[in-house]
């Protein structure tokens, strides 16, 4: 089953792995486009990437994954819809996009509509968030103390 590292290591010199997971978050790095070719088949290819190695954070306190709007425009992603999107600074309305958002170190490749919300205008380093509706099929182990964390899975397959 494959697992992915996603917290912080303690570096001689460096700041403590847990004050790097604070600040931070847990990371990972996926790819993100839009291949109108794409097709989900199990253990199939993932899809043909827009933009590589970009960084996620993945976040419990997100219901769906999001992307950046400011990558969603440049990438030309498909708007296909517009939505009320609740966040911790209330509610506001933004576009939702087709796209996949690829996890190689997992192998698994969410897909579908994706709010673009502003993530690099708010003034975050990251350029998609990793929600709930993702975490369901994994398990996530989170070490605060040492500022380790690994997912592990998907325990559940990926659903077209």
């Amino acid at each position: 089953m494959p697992s992915a590292k996603c917290g912080f290591n303690n570096v001689p010199g460096g700041p403590p792995a847990s004050d790097l997971l604070v600040r931070w978050g847990p990371l990972l790095f996926v790819d993100i486009g839009f291949d109108q070719n794409y097709k989900f088949v199990a253990g199939g290819a993932p899809p043909i990437p827009g933009k590589t190695k970009l960084p996620a954070l993945v976040d419990t306190g997100a219901n769906e994954s999001c992307i950046d709007s400011l990558l969603a425009a440049q990438l030309n992603l498909p708007e296909v819809d517009k939505r009320m999107q609740a966040g911790a600074h209330g509610a506001k309305k933004v576009s939702m996009h087709l796209a996949q958002v690829h996890i190689p170190t997992l192998g698994f490749t969410i897909y579908g509509e994706f709010a673009a919300v502003d993530l690099r205008v708010g003034g975050q380093s990251i350029d998609a968030l990793i929600g709930r509706t993702f975490l369901q099929r994994f398990k996530m182990i989170y070490d605060g103390v040492t500022g380790d964390v690994e997912i592990t899975g998907p325990t559940m397959p990926n659903k077209p």
